[in-house]
């Protein structure tokens, strides 16, 4: 497990994840320990390529996605993070 921190408007959030690059799409548990999201467990999917991260979560905590895609009337939620260049 890993330690995290983000920002939810001015209220901290913070949390561990897991991570299993054995499962194909590899797998990811992100569990909040503090701030809005304490308690709360989201199943996720991952994708590193190159300075280019995709995760998908299910902020519901229901299941792991299987897919990229973040679908109308689900909790599925797709988002893609780019390293910055310093």
């Amino acid at each position: 497990m890993v330690g995290m921190k983000c920002s939810l408007g001015e209220e901290p959030d913070r949390g561990t994840y897991t991570l299993d690059s054995a499962t194909q799409p590899k797998s990811l548990t992100v569990t909040g320990t503090a701030g809005p999201n304490s308690g709360k467990t989201f199943p996720a999917i991952y994708e590193l390529n190159g300075d280019t991260l995709r995760i998908c979560y299910d902020l519901a905590g229901a299941s792991r996605p299987t897919e990229f895609k973040s679908i109308a009337d689900t909790k599925l939620y797709l988002v893609t993070y780019n390293r910055k260049n310093e």
